[in-house]
């Protein structure tokens, strides 16, 4: 399991989440990006890893209402799309920001 991230903060003008790690790996992840990747089952099949839906039907507009830690392993984001059901685990997080392609 990976370590918590060191820095999260929204930048809401922007639209992105800005997520830091104390060994040096830092991202800022696109809003859209991030709830595109919503690991939570009804965006993407627990058994496929298919997603569920177009994230070409996000709103442009796409903000971040809010965060809560989970426990010592994730954070939940909630969208203004109404969508709130992703935990983000650290690995997850890590994973994206890794992989993001912005």
């Amino acid at each position: 399991m990976s370590e918590p991230p060191s820095t999260i903060r929204a930048h809401q003008s922007d639209q992105v989440l800005e997520v830091s790690w104390d060994d040096g790996l830092s991202a800022k992840l696109p809003y859209r990006y991030l709830r595109g990747e919503c690991p939570c089952a009804s965006c993407h099949n627990e058994w496929t890893g298919e997603r569920m839906f177009d994230p070409a039907t996000l709103p442009l507009d796409l903000k971040l209402e809010g965060m809560e830690g989970i426990g010592n392993y994730a954070v939940r984001l909630a969208w203004n799309d109404g969508h709130s059901t992703g935990l983000y685990s650290w690995d997850t997080l890590r994973r994206l920001a890794q992989e993001c392609p912005s």
